[in-house]
């Protein structure tokens, strides 16, 4: 009777471990069920993350290729400025060699008419 006792006993241990076992089992499914799903919406937000990453890689070389063309241009209408301030700086070295050029050409013409003016003179007093 003891022994009957002691085994039935023994069968409710076991039957309550074989219960606590299969409620932990079910809980260990839900966490790894509910584990995956946090899993899957990870990877979405991954991917998401990693596409968004690729827009603004690829935004970025779009800036970074406009910025290129800038920097060409710049270069480009700093070499024609350049090239416009040694012309004027030409044009500025002519204007003034004309203007010598015109002044020595006024001090010539006023030199010829004061010898014109002179002969006139002289042509007048010799009358006939």
């Amino acid at each position: 009777r003891n022994l009957a006792h002691r085994t039935q006993d023994s069968a409710q241990q076991v039957q309550t471990m074989i219960e606590e076992l299969q409620v932990g089992a079910r809980d260990a499914v839900t966490n790894m069920t509910e584990s995956q799903r946090q899993s899957e919406d990870s990877v979405g937000i991954a991917n998401l993350a990693g596409e968004r990453l690729s827009s603004v890689t690829r935004r970025i070389e779009e800036i970074n290729g406009m910025n290129q063309s800038v920097a060409a241009a710049t270069e480009e209408q700093t070499s024609v400025v350049e090239s416009i301030n040694v012309d004027i700086t030409h044009i500025n070295t002519l204007n003034q060699l004309g203007v010598d050029n015109l002044r020595q050409t006024l001090d010539a013409c006023n030199s010829l008419e004061e010898q014109a003016a002179r002969l006139q003179q002289l042509v007048g007093s010799f009358r006939i």
